[in-house]
């Protein structure tokens, strides 16, 4: 069942020609993580605002559990819409105590007792027995997990995180971000987060909606996004991927160099296809269907190398390779191309790579 619907949401400032969200779908399944991710003006905090009621759209729909909170002229006031709202940088009051932060936001409509609400909800953030500490000798991890505590004590429909994570440190990320999504599984929570930080995405969203220019490119899973991108936008905010524009004609991808066989698609014609590094093989002879390439560069990275080839394209090649073959600038290597793994971006070249 959704909890967050979002249709046709538009918003632009002032006199700008560009929108900041550019008619907008989007849903939000009940106890569901969906992070909101695209470089800076994107237009992901844009949409983050206006599900919380701190902007107005131009047009669109939202509702939050079933009700409309946003349509045509109308907005509700963004107290009524019941969201529970985490800010970049926490917002706690340092001026009450830990059980203070998390009571003010309290009413009658959520609980009866809010004492024993507070006590229920900060066993459920693990800071049991900090209720009379003051926020500014907490770690920022813990003041995370406060101003988590008080975005969930009113029992809220969708809970909307700003950067969550952006005021922590690289050591401490990894263990917050499990403990967000640990907590908000716990309360049963539907959640709404917006990262530009792709890890962040991977490691805490069930979904993801990546934004450009104020339209959503693609929302799925983190495997469905890295597996199966729809453009080339989308398929770099990933990490590496070779594109490649070929000449589609019965199983065969047609290159510069060479030709890539036993492709199962339908395609013909002129296509734009990428590669993820993993998925190509370094042979050091020739075998069938192999293309030859000259190595570039060879980064050393422990676990595995990162080998720059040229293959005669018009972009060159990165490979993750098996670390015990050490590969030198100049040397002749072969490359086998997995067909399986071969994505097609676009039904035409990429001017980008074109000469």
């Amino acid at each position: 069942m959704e909890v967050l619907s979002i249709k046709h949401l538009s918003k632009k400032f002032g006199k700008k020609l560009k929108y900041a969200v550019n008619n907008a779908d989007l849903t939000v399944e009940r106890g569901e993580l969906l992070a909101l991710v695209g470089e800076s003006g994107s237009g992901k905090t844009t949409l983050l605002r206006l599900v919380a009621g701190f902007e107005e759209a131009d047009k669109g729909i939202i509702s939050i559990n079933g009700i409309t909170v946003v349509k045509d002229n109308f907005s509700m006031k963004p107290e009524k819409r019941k969201i529970g709202m985490v800010f970049q940088d926490y917002a706690l009051f340092p001026h009450l105590t830990v059980a203070e932060n998390i009571e003010f936001g309290l009413n009658k409509d959520c609980c009866d007792d809010k004492k024993a609400r507070v006590k229920e909800i900060l066993e459920m953030v693990g800071l049991s027995g900090f209720e009379n500490k003051y926020p500014h000798i907490l770690s920022g991890g813990q003041q995370q997990r406060v101003a988590l505590a008080r975005a969930l004590a009113p029992k809220p429909g969708v809970i909307l995180l700003d950067e969550p994570f952006s005021n922590l440190d690289a050591v401490l990320k990894d263990q917050v971000r499990e403990e967000v999504r640990n907590i908000i599984k716990k309360a049963g929570a539907t959640a709404l987060f917006v990262t530009h930080d792709m890890r962040d995405a991977l490691s805490s969203a069930d979904r993801i909606a990546i934004l450009k220019d104020g339209k959503i490119q693609q929302v799925g899973t983190p495997r469905e996004l890295y597996d199966k991108p729809v453009n080339l936008y989308v398929a770099n905010f990933f990490g590496k991927i070779n594109a490649m524009n070929a000449i589609a004609n019965k199983g065969v991808y047609q290159l510069k160099s060479g030709e890539i066989k036993g492709v199962n698609s339908s395609e013909n014609g002129q296509l734009l296809i990428a590669i993820r590094p993993e998925n190509v093989e370094i042979l050091t002879h020739k075998e069938e269907n192999s293309l030859e390439a000259k190595v570039l560069l060879a980064q050393y990275f422990g676990d595995h190398q990162q080998v720059h080839a040229d293959i005669g394209t018009e972009s060159h090649i990165v490979i993750h390779a098996h670390e015990k073959i050490l590969f030198q600038k100049g040397d002749i290597i072969y490359l086998r191309f997995n067909p399986e793994k071969i994505h097609v971006l676009d039904t035409c070249w990429y001017p980008g790579l074109a000469k």
